[in-house]
């Protein structure tokens, strides 16, 4: 009933905002148009637009709509890292068409005052946002700047384990962020096994967290968005930049294409550690490892008129891993192989279209692909006889959609957005071959999935009075798959008031469903997870979450204060029952002299599903302009699990679980070419599971041990409650020192950058082990560390 309600008013106050359109005073205009960048004509979202009175944000797509007097209008625009632009733009009689442009500052010892920016706007108040140019200040990993590396140092916001790419926002599981590139989900954001993100620093624009007060127009996960969007294209001027690290090198070009009005941006990347292992081969005679990986984005823009920008963009990106190792004694020679491949690949065709002053659309069509493939070969010749064997497993998921987004300055007082989507997914969960020199055996737990998602939205943004605010939004989805269909009905309700003091106080209450799951497959430490769709089988994932928070600006607006209190609540969902996987349970179900019996058991069997519930508490203090910039966060929470049939049915911490998460963040700029950053981490240790007691079991023969024909004693773990031990602490610091000088041709930049300056050995994994296989030879606990201290060097090149 209680949607019911929502429904209602949502349209009582879209009835009163077309109402305010018909009745607006004769004395008011409406000025629209974009906000861009003056020296490249990149259109920038979120700058402020006011008139002094009243004010807005441009939307993604850098528009705003501004409802004012017509009267001795004088337009006020401020962006981070631009410097404030007052234009005055007379009488007005009519709506107008403005174009406002910024000049971004020289460098970062420019003081300029950004006021407008303050978190007043109840919209930018739920993002966390970062800039090109302040994830390009932190310390680098083996001498990359990376986007999601700087996002875990968020409060809210855990990182996997050390290196990885994976991101528990508020408790959450790693597949429960929407996480999209220019408006496209991307389903791994993985490099060299989490070490890179998938997304190149210099083609990046902006990225936006969201982790609470979701906004109507997104859905689909249940913790958190993260929006990357990516540099358009340089309509002015053509201009490259680039880096050569120690593992990897990259470069970016842009530049117009004919009159201004078309635009083009590539950038690549690419590793050359296979390089570095074939010569390292070649010298010492031995077989090693080989990896690879390379990403690649293109984009194309081209307005047709002030009105109309039509925009082609493509990502694709792979990683490679191979390892060949051969044995031979007297007799006999053995050879194994090993190759690992996967990656991403996505597309999108968008049209920006203003129908008016007030209306703004824009029309999208999407394609997203990721796979994964891996095989092993075994070949072993004994005595002019061979015996082969082949194993191969894959895994993908293919998108298509299309969506439809608006935006409506209703008046003054009302923003009103609303749209929808539809996307058809394909899934091939798990194919599985074996090859053998009698036989060839497919498994599959599922042919092909296909499934059909949508959604609609509208919320309206009103401005109650001078210090309240409120969002008031509905979103409606659904997802048919087999037979089965579901829908869900998700009000968004956020409400910010700002004090006469300029303190802003803010609620949020958000119902969230997501119609796919991952399943991590736990044995093997690589990028082997595979996405699963809800079924009849195996319902989705539901969530609802509310916050409550206050944000202040101090030291002349310099600093920003944020403090935010959270409850989450999560039904159905998923993982692995206790030891299952899904390549183990290829390779180990069914005795090996019967393989031709095999069938691989539905994923749906092999899953336990429950609820899972957080809570916590967030603060952060930020300084976004001047000589020292950074931040320090600090995250007090509780994350836990109740999953059927999984610790005797009671809840257990998340994995993921950290009671206390400190970042501090710093850069500072000594002049126009010194620079030093640093960053330190400090988090409560994760939760895993350790046995409490050996003892010795006596099993009797059975078909799953072909050739035992009598009873024999096993030592078996008695492992107690799931994630019943506390692993170490987790700490660590990192520095980065960039020295960038003027060149006639542009500018070029050393930086030298060590992760982990005090060689802090974090544990990767816990294990028990003894120097005997006696089972009353005690066991000592030991830890396995991944990275030592790691210094990098890269140079860097702009013109």
């Amino acid at each position: 009933m209680r949607y019911l309600y929502f429904a209602v008013l949502l349209l009582t106050l879209t009835g009163s905002s077309y109402a305010a359109l018909a009745q607006a005073p004769a004395a008011r205009v409406t000025v629209s148009g974009f906000v861009q960048d003056a020296r490249s004509g990149e259109r920038l979202a979120g700058a402020v637009v006011s008139d002094g009175i009243t004010g807005t944000t441009t939307n993604t797509y850098g528009f705003y709509s501004l409802r004012v007097t017509g009267s001795n209008l004088q337009l006020q625009v401020r962006y981070l890292g631009y410097a404030p632009l007052i234009l005055p733009a007379g009488s007005l009689t009519r709506d107008t068409l403005i174009t406002l442009q910024l000049l971004p500052l020289a460098n970062q010892l420019q003081e300029v005052t950004v006021a407008a920016e303050k978190v007043t706007d109840l919209q930018q108040a739920n993002r966390l946002s970062m800039r090109s140019a302040e994830l390009k200040q932190l310390p680098r990993l083996m001498g990359e700047a990376d986007a999601v590396k700087a996002l875990q140092l968020m409060p809210g916001v855990q990182a996997g384990r050390e290196g990885s790419s994976d991101m528990h926002v508020r408790g959450g599981g790693p597949d429960q962020n929407l996480i999209l590139l220019d408006g496209v989900p991307v389903y791994n954001v993985s490099h060299l096994l989490g070490m890179f993100a998938v997304f190149n620093p210099d083609a990046i624009k902006n990225v936006d967290l969201i982790k609470g007060g979701f906004p109507a127009p997104y859905g689909g996960r249940l913790s958190s968005v993260v929006d990357v969007q990516l540099k358009e294209g340089n309509n002015q001027r053509f201009a490259a930049e680039g880096a050569v690290g120690i593992v990897s090198s990259k470069l970016l070009l842009e530049g117009p294409v004919k009159n201004e009005k078309t635009a083009f941006l590539i950038a690549a990347r690419r590793t050359y550690l296979d390089a570095f292992t074939a010569a390292a081969a070649a010298i010492s005679g031995e077989k090693v490892s080989n990896y690879n990986f390379y990403d690649l984005n293109a984009k194309i823009n081209h307005t047709f008129s002030p009105t109309d920008r039509v925009y082609l963009s493509v990502y694709g990106g792979q990683d490679r891993f191979s390892d060949k190792d051969e044995f031979s004694g007297t007799g006999y020679k053995e050879e194994q192989q090993f190759r690992m491949r996967w990656g991403n690949a996505t597309g999108a065709l968008r049209w920006n279209h203003v129908f008016g002053p007030r209306l703004f659309s824009n029309l999208t069509l999407t394609h997203s692909r990721y796979s994964f493939a891996q095989d092993a070969a075994f070949q072993l010749v004994r005595q002019e006889v061979k015996t082969q064997r082949q194993t191969d497993y894959s895994s993908s998921i293919k998108d298509w959609g299309a969506k439809a987004d608006f935006d409506l300055a209703a008046s003054a007082r009302h923003s009103i957005r609303f749209g929808g989507s539809y996307t058809y997914h394909n899934f091939n969960p798990e194919a599985s071959t074996l090859r053998t020199d009698t036989l060839t055996l497919t498994s599959s737990s599922f042919s092909t999935i296909r499934a059909h998602e949508f959604y609609t939205y509208a919320d309206d943004r009103l401005q109650l009075s001078e210090r309240l605010q409120a969002i008031v939004g509905l979103h409606f989805s659904g997802f048919a798959v087999n037979g089965a269909f579901y829908t869900s009905l998700q009000p968004r309700l956020s409400l910010g008031y700002t004090s006469a003091k300029g303190i802003s106080l803010r609620a949020s209450y958000a119902t969230m469903a997501q119609y796919l799951h991952l399943l991590s497959n736990t044995s093997t430490g690589t990028p082997t997870d595979i996405w699963v769709p809800a079924t009849d089988k195996v319902k989705p994932q539901r969530s609802w979450q509310a916050t409550l928070g206050a944000a202040a600006s101090l030291a002349q607006d310099k600093l920003e204060l944020t403090s935010d209190l959270y409850y989450k609540e999560m039904q159905d969902v998923a993982e692995f029952r206790n030891g299952g996987d899904f390549i183990g349970d290829f390779l180990r179900s069914g005795p090996q002299t019967n393989f031709s019996n095999f069938v691989a058991p539905p994923y749906e069997t092999r899953i336990a599903s429950g609820k899972g519930w957080s809570y916590g508490w967030e603060t952060m203090l930020r300084k976004r302009q001047g000589r020292t910039t950074g931040w320090l966060g600090y995250t007090l929470s509780w994350s836990w699990r109740q999953l059927d049939s999984v610790n005797f049915n009671r809840k257990y911490p998340y994995t993921y679980d950290s009671r206390h998460s400190i970042a501090f963040v710093a850069n500072h700029q000594f002049d126009e070419r010194w620079s030093l950053g640093g960053s330190w981490v400090y988090r409560t240790g994760f939760a895993t599971t350790l046995p409490l007691v050996r003892y010795k079991a006596y099993q009797e023969p059975s078909a799953q041990r072909p050739g035992v024909d009598a009873p024999f004693v096993e030592t078996v773990d008695y492992l107690g409650e799931r994630n019943n031990y506390r692993m170490p602490a987790y700490h660590r610091l990192d520095l980065s020192l960039t020295h960038t000088k003027k060149k006639k041709w542009g500018e070029r930049s050393w930086n030298v950058s060590v992760y982990n300056a005090y060689n802090r050995r974090n544990p990767y994994y816990l294990y028990l082990s003894s120097t005997s296989s006696s089972i009353s030879s005690p066991r000592r606990l030991f830890k396995k560390s991944l990275f030592p201290v790691l210094p990098s060097v890269s140079y860097g090149f702009k013109f």
